[in-house]
């Protein structure tokens, strides 16, 4: 039985078994509050959706009355509806009244026991992400980090409506539990977790939501495709061995049939005489093709090795996913098209190696999202696919991901529908409201109407454990917030301090050389064993018949590519002549030097043939 003083009010009117109204004798009841509610089922939990109040002064009093006339007496009733959550059965789970509530009953206050068993609110301190505070009560909310990083995050809200402050405080949470995360840092904001929260304004939150300022600068590692300078390091992309389908993936103009054709045998032949190949290898070998649809393919492969990511060696997915690391991709800078062809490559280069094992599994962490993985219809972005590969099978491999967009309507949907936990925070425009709703289970009419009013700070949180989509008062951050809006104005007045311009220089071209031994490649080094078996065929032969000295199978192409060219001979079939006749009679050990075809002007046979007989035997 319940404690009359403890009673907040009374169901009354017509009754339903999901929701009902009650009266309410307590100023201190407001909107989502949790309620308890006495049902023969179990202990409901329900919430508070809206509160009215009721008076006795009529339209036509209200209608007649002036500013000089006295206030009469007017006699107020507080009306509240509640929404029924529901109960755990024995098992555990979460279930709904089938059977309509007392009319009478009273309603009292739901303690912190209840409201933890049917929120789902059960991730304690140590495996759980500290996010903020229960709306409307001073309880802490975690969520739950395996589900967090296995199941896909997506955190959506307008623009200055706080999405970026929240990824910063999940970052925070997951950065304590030591896990790897990479964030595609589209506007350079998360440097700051490198740098305490000093804001005396933030104070006393802090101690309200029970945090302290610090810092991650020990965790945190800054790279840019824009070149390193200070403590950021540069991001290159490995430009080596790139299939024809890689390339088509990452280029912004799509090539038709005879165009794809034209690449796909360009690679091929490239790959008999090079086990280590780059984009100017393949453009070279497009070059010599006859066909009119090599024009269109060299102009698209020019493109993409003009923007400058690409390498010999590019930066080791080891070196960007490490155990209780976040490195950050910090795209401040960098053209869109570039951002795209960075991300598209970086991310299916993370998630190879994450299949291989190579790198241990890891949260990927995408803000901008529309710019990288936009709504079919709206535009294309070569890092589409790819991204939503990541969305559908990241999980069975232990790659997480988070997408943060100010624009829920023009991020892919499958993308937003596979994430298993979502962030949302104020969103107004109608269209970015109905792409949230379609997309994002558990929402309601209700939750549609309420999204819009939501104050800045304040979040919807749906999954991660939970059993039913809360309201939770985001925490403040311990570390500082990189995505502060620019003041325009200072005192009054604008301000005529000049901005610090960002060092926008792109790095200086290096000279290409050979690649260190790596784990992901092999060694491209002179040794004979690292060359196909054509290559050292070809320079066996050209070697023999004194065309040329060295013993590099890469460098004698090269010098015999030339020379065909000279004589406006088809470079491959001219290589490949030389290819047949080392495999048919210029062997590496007992060449049939007097079946060859080209002896009479045989330099090795002139030399050594005498020793061996071979004139005496013409």
């Amino acid at each position: 039985m319940q404690q009359k003083e403890n009673i907040v009010g009374f169901i009354y009117g017509e009754v339903g078994s999901t929701e009902f109204n009650f009266t309410v004798n307590s100023q201190g009841i407001r909107k989502f509050d949790y309620i308890y509610a006495p049902h023969k089922e179990g202990n409901m939990l329900a919430q508070v959706m809206d509160i009215r109040q009721l008076s006795d002064l009529k339209f036509e009093e209200a209608i007649s009355m002036t500013s000089d006339d006295e206030i009469p007496h007017i006699k107020n009733k507080v009306s509240a509806f509640a929404d029924v959550i529901g109960y755990r059965d024995k098992k555990g789970l979460l279930q709904s009244p089938r059977t309509p509530f007392n009319a009478g009953s009273g309603i009292v206050r739901a303690d912190e026991d209840l409201i933890r068993q049917v929120l789902g609110l059960n991730a304690a301190k140590e495996n759980g992400a500290y996010v903020g505070l229960l709306k409307g009560h001073d309880l802490k909310v975690y969520l739950n980090v395996d589900s967090l990083v296995q199941k896909h995050i997506c955190v959506l809200a307008k623009t200055g409506g706080g999405k970026s402050y929240a990824c910063g405080v999940l970052v925070e949470e997951l950065l304590k539990k030591k896990i790897p995360m990479v964030i595609i840092d589209t506007h350079g904001e998360y440097h700051s977790l490198t740098k305490p929260n000093k804001s005396r304004k933030d104070q006393k939150n802090m101690e309200r939501f029970g945090v302290k300022q610090r810092d991650y600068s020990s965790q945190m590692t800054e790279f840019s495709p824009l070149g390193g300078r200070g403590s950021v390091k540069h991001l290159t992309l490995s430009g080596l061995n790139l299939e024809a389908r890689e390339i088509t993936d990452l280029l912004s103009a799509k090539l038709s049939g005879p165009q794809i054709g034209v690449l796909y045998q360009a690679i091929k032949e490239v790959k008999e005489y090079k086990q280590i190949y780059d984009l100017r290898d393949i453009i070279d070998a497009v070059n010599r093709s006859k066909s009119n649809a090599r024009w269109n393919v060299i102009a698209s492969l020019e493109s993409l090795d003009s923007i400058g990511v690409f390498s010999e060696r590019g930066t080791s997915t080891g070196e960007l996913v490490r155990n209780g690391k976040c490195s950050t991709i910090n795209m401040k800078g960098v053209p869109p098209d570039v951002q795209e062809v960075v991300v598209a490559r970086l991310t299916k280069e993370l998630f190879d190696a994450r299949k291989a094992g190579k790198i241990p599994p890891f949260l990927f962490v995408v803000e901008e999202a529309h710019n990288y993985c936009p709504e079919r219809g709206f535009r294309s972005a070569v890092s589409s696919n790819i991204l939503r590969t990541i969305a559908s099978e990241g999980r069975k491999f232990g790659m997480g991901l988070c997408i943060i967009s100010q624009r829920p309507a023009k991020v892919d949907k499958n993308i937003i529908s596979q994430c298993n936990t979502n962030i949302i925070l104020k969103v107004t425009n109608p269209n970015d409201l109905k792409a949230i709703i379609q997309s994002v289970e558990g929402l309601t009419n209700q939750t549609y109407r309420e999204i819009q009013r939501l104050p800045i700070g304040v979040a919807l949180i749906s999954g991660a454990s939970l059993q039913i989509p809360i309201m939770a008062e985001i925490r403040t951050r311990e570390t500082s917030h990189g995505g502060k809006s620019v003041n325009i104005t200072k005192g009054g007045g604008l301000s005529d301090k000049p901005p610090k311009m960002p060092n926008m220089s792109m790095p200086e071209p290096q000279p290409r050389v050979q690649p260190e031994i790596s784990i992901d490649f092999p060694e491209p080094t002179p040794n004979r064993s690292k060359s196909t078996k054509k290559a050292l065929n070809v320079n066996r032969v050209a070697k023999r018949l004194g065309w040329v000295s060295t013993g590099d199978p890469d460098e004698a192409i090269k010098i015999l590519t030339k020379e065909a060219e000279k004589m406006k001979e088809n470079v491959y079939k001219y290589l490949d002549s030389l290819a047949k006749l080392g495999e048919n009679y210029c062997h590496e050990e007992n060449p049939e030097c007097i079946k060859c075809p080209m002896k009479e002007s045989c330099k090795y046979r002139a030399s050594y043939g005498k020793k061996a007989g071979f004139f005496s035997k013409r």
